[in-house]
C-alpha cells in the first residue's frame, strides 16, 4: 500500500513586527523579536521528529517584500536541517512575499523545490526510486495578484497515487484577508487531485476533508488579538484509496488570548488582583509550554465600578503584574485591562423616582442620537471626565457610548444626591 507523509503550513510571516500592543516595552518586544522565527524552528522541529517525506509551505514566507538578511537566512537553515534529513521542500510564494522580491544570491539547499510564477508547475516526489505524488503549485508574480490561479491546475502526465497542489488565494469570504486570487470549493473540487494545500487566511479550516482534502492551515505563530487561540500546521498521512488522516499539531511561541472577569458579588476591591492571578493561571493550564500575551475584560456590577473607570488605577495593577514576568522562560503578559463594569445600583428603583437622577436615565434609554443627548446633559449638569473619555475612545460605536456613558452618569449622580 503507497503511503506518504507530511506537514503542511502556510502564512509564516517571518520578521513580523509586533505593534499593535498597547503596553509594548524594549524588554517585551525583545521577546516578541523572534516569535514567528521560534515557530518556524517548532516546525522543523515536527517534520523531523514525525519523519516526514515532504514540507509543504503555501506562500507568505515572509511579512514583505523589503525582508531581513536574519529572516531569510534563519528560513534558509530550517531547510538546511530538513535537507540533511532527506526530507524535501516544496513552496509558493503569496501576496506579501511575490517571486518578483525574492533575490537571486539566496541560494536554496538541495532537496527544495520554490514554484514559478509564469505557469502551474509540477514536480514528481520519488521514494526509494518510484515516483509516489506529483505536487503541483504556482507563485504570485506581483502582490496584488489577480490572475485567475485556480483555473490553471490541471492533472499532468500519467497518474501517480498522489496529486498534491499548492495554493495561495481566498475562497468564499475573504473576512478580514485581501481577496487575492479568489476561488470557489467548485472550482478546483474536480480537477483530480487528492490534497489542496491552501495558504493566505490565518484561521485553521478543514473545509473539505476528502475527495479531495481542501485545507488552510492557518499561521503558525498569531500576531495580535485579531489571531487568538493555538496556532500551528497540519500533520497529513495520506494511503492509496483512503481517505488522508489530518491532525492539527501547534506550533505558536505566543499566544493571544482575551480573558473575561466577573466581579459580580465582589465587594472587596483588594480581590481583583487575586481574581487575575487565578484568570492567569487557568490560561497557563491550556498549554503550560508556550508564553501568553492577554486582553483582560472586567464585566459585573461592583460596588467600585467608579475606581477602576480611573486609568491610573488599572494601568498600575497591571504594571505590578506585568513586572517580573519577562524573566520567566514561559511568561504571561497583560497587554490591557478593559473596564466594562456596571456600578452596583439598583436601576429598577431609580426609574421609580421622579427626581433629576430619573430623568437623565429616562432621556438616555429613550435617545437614539448621541451627540444630542451629550448636549442637553451638559445643559444640566457638568459631565464626569470618565464620561468624556469614554466618548472620544468610542465615537463610531453609539451603542457602546449610550451604554458606557449611562453607567457613568448614573454612578456620578447617585453618589452626589
Amino acid at each position: 500500500m503507497k503511503k506518504i507523509k507530511f506537514i503542511h503550513t502556510a502564512d509564516l510571516h517571518l520578521d513580523t513586527p509586533f505593534r499593535s500592543l498597547s503596553s509594548m516595552n524594549k524588554d517585551l518586544a525583545e521577546r516578541l523579536k523572534d516569535a514567528t522565527v521560534r515557530s518556524f524552528e517548532k516546525i522543523i522541529n515536527l517534520c523531523i521528529s514525525e519523519q516526514v517525506d515532504f514540507l509543504l509551505v503555501s506562500g507568505d514566507i515572509f511579512d514583505g517584500e523589503d525582508r531581513s538578511l536574519s529572516a531569510q537566512l534563519n528560513f534558509v537553515k530550517g531547510l538546511q536541517r530538513l535537507s540533511g534529513e532527506r526530507i524535501h521542500t516544496y513552496f509558493i510564494c503569496g501576496n506579501h512575499d511575490p517571486l518578483s522580491s525574492w533575490l537571486d544570491y539566496l541560494e536554496l539547499p538541495e532537496n527544495v523545490f520554490r514554484f514559478g510564477s509564469s505557469k502551474v508547475e509540477y514536480v514528481v516526489y520519488m521514494k526509494n526510486g518510484s515516483p509516489l505524488a506529483r505536487i503541483y503549485g504556482i507563485s504570485y508574480r506581483i502582490g496584488s495578484e489577480n490572475r485567475d490561479l485556480a483555473s490553471k491546475y490541471k492533472l499532468k502526465g500519467r497518474p501517480l497515487p498522489f496529486s498534491i497542489a499548492l495554493l495561495h488565494g481566498t475562497v468564499g469570504n475573504p473576512g478580514p484577508h485581501a481577496n487575492y486570487a479568489p476561488f470557489r470549493i467548485d472550482d478546483i473540487a474536480d480537477k483530480g487531485f487528492d490534497y489542496w494545500a491552501l495558504g493566505h487566511i490565518h484561521k485553521k479550516q478543514i473545509i473539505r476533508r476528502a475527495s479531495p482534502a481542501v485545507i488552510y492551515p492557518g499561521n503558525p505563530q498569531g500576531r495580535d488579538f485579531g489571531e487568538p487561540g493555538q496556532r500551528g500546521c497540519y500533520l497529513v498521512e495520506m494511503t492509496q484509496d483512503n481517505d488522508p488522516a489530518i491532525r492539527f499539531l501547534p506550533t505558536q511561541n505566543i499566544r493571544f488570548e482575551q480573558v473575561t472577569i466577573d466581579l459580580t458579588g465582589v465587594d472587596k476591591i483588594n480581590a481583583l488582583s487575586g481574581l487575575i492571578d487565578a484568570a492567569t493561571t487557568r490560561i497557563n493550564d491550556y498549554d503550560d509550554s508556550t508564553s501568553y500575551i492577554l486582553k483582560i475584560v472586567l464585566k459585573g456590577r461592583t460596588p467600585f465600578h467608579s475606581i477602576l473607570n480611573n486609568g491610573g488605577e488599572i494601568e498600575a495593577l497591571r504594571d505590578d503584574f506585568n513586572e517580573t514576568q519577562l524573566n520567566e522562560e514561559h511568561f504571561t503578559w497583560i497587554d490591557s485591562i478593559s473596564v466594562e463594569t456596571q456600578p452596583d445600583i439598583d436601576i429598577n428603583k431609580i426609574k421609580k423616582g421622579n427626581d433629576f437622577t430619573a430623568e437623565v436615565l429616562k432621556t438616555i434609554e429613550e435617545m437614539n442620537d448621541p451627540s444630542k443627548l451629550f448636549n442637553e446633559i451638559e445643559e444640566e449638569t457638568k459631565m464626569p471626565p470618565a464620561a468624556k473619555k469614554i466618548i472620544a475612545e468610542h465615537k463610531t460605536d453609539e451603542t457602546a457610548i449610550m451604554e458606557k456613558v449611562k453607567w457613568i452618569l448614573l454612578d456620578q449622580l447617585v453618589k452626589n444626591e
